[in-house]
């Protein structure tokens, strides 16, 4: 009864382990969030998509390392993530413009 007990453990163990690695729900979003900061404040985005986590959202990541989900539909959501590859497509142009010269 030991043993079975002990490989049940091993095997949630091993299943939990799995799951976070692969982003898991710990960091999926759960609810869609309202707030809208200043979006130079805005490091990057992703988006959330099924069927690892069950709602669809963008997920801003700020310069503090904190996570804002929000709807994927929403003006601010939008001109927010224009503004995030606008930045990053300028910095790479920079960064390829001074490897050439």
């Amino acid at each position: 009864m030991t043993s079975l007990a002990f490989v049940s453990l091993l095997l949630v163990t091993a299943m939990v382990s799995t799951t976070s690695a692969q982003g898991g729900l710990a960091s999926c979003c759960l609810t869609i969030s309202s707030t809208q900061i200043h979006r130079n404040m805005l490091k990057s985005y992703y988006i959330q998509s099924q069927p690892s986590c069950h709602l669809h959202a963008v997920v801003f990541t700020t310069l503090r390392a904190r996570r804002i989900c929000s709807d994927p539909k929403g003006i601010w959501t939008q001109t927010s993530m224009a503004f995030i590859d606008g930045k990053n497509w300028h910095l790479q142009r920079i960064t390829t413009h001074q490897r050439h010269h």
